[in-house]
């Protein structure tokens, strides 16, 4: 909070607490904090953020819905903004939800139909063509960590480049978004592959250069890359005309 802020202020009062038994907690992040008890009668927490005046960007409605949208669309609970009217006047009354609140890879594959799979991959990869296949994994154990592999099919232009930015695969923490092209978790050879890794064990501020160092990314890596291989594999044993069109797509790409 206080990368933007430069005050954080929080409101609480517990359900079955009286009115005069609210608590305000408020710091301005050099290590130091004020607590005092307040009158309050809403139940439940309020956070206020004073944003610092670099940060106002931060006040505009459709920068905290693009905020929501990318980074917490697959959490746990729905985050919800008052209603707008067409021209993006608050309503006055009602709530909207703005995530999906769901992680389709959390759900049990007995769950998900082929459509269901094949319109996330749509979601996730922008791609107007279905996947011709995918793998859902969930491991659990020392690690905990779930993935969702789909082959493309169809190759984009700039792989062909060798200059795919969107390499590698779509990194979440407990269904927290990290980062979109997560390349330590796929060699080049497989950088076709898109899909999503959600582990539960790695650190939410995990950066690019600690996937390279962690232990554990390496773990997932190995599985990645075996079970992309037994996907490919598969296909080219159950499916040969799928598995046709994809050397067609991919063939040349990694002999390039």
């Amino acid at each position: 909070a206080f990368i933007v802020a430069d005050k954080v202020t929080l409101l609480s009062r517990r359900a079955d607490d009286a009115v005069e038994d609210g608590v305000r907690w408020e710091s301005d992040g050099g290590g130091e904090y004020s607590i005092e008890a307040v009158e309050r009668e809403d139940r439940g927490t309020e956070v206020i953020l004073h944003l610092k005046e670099e940060e106002k960007e931060f006040l505009s409605k459709w920068s905290i819905r693009s905020l929501i949208s990318r980074y917490s669309d697959h959490i746990g609970f729905p985050i919800r903004m008052p209603k707008e009217d067409e021209e993006g006047e608050e309503k006055g009354s009602g709530w909207e939800e703005i995530n999906q609140a769901s992680a389709l890879w959390s759900l049990p594959k007995s769950e998900i139909s082929d459509e269901e799979y094949q319109s996330f991959y749509k979601y996730l990869t922008h791609d107007l063509d279905d996947a011709l296949c995918w793998a859902h994994n969930k491991v659990e154990g020392n690690q905990s960590y779930t993935t969702l592999l789909y082959v493309p099919g169809t190759a984009p232009m700039d792989m062909m480049l060798q200059r795919d930015e969107r390499s590698g695969l779509r990194l979440y923490v407990n269904r927290v978004f990290i980062m979109d092209a997560a390349q330590s978790l796929l060699p080049h050879y497989l950088r076709f592959i898109r899909g999503v890794v959600d582990s539960s064990d790695l650190p939410l501020n995990v950066s690019r250069e600690l996937l390279q160092e962690n232990e554990l990314v390496g773990k997932i890596r190995s599985a990645v890359i075996r079970r992309s291989l037994d996907l490919i594999g598969k296909m080219a044993k159950d499916d040969a005309e799928q598995y046709a069109k994809f050397w067609q797509q991919f063939g040349p790409v990694n002999q390039g």
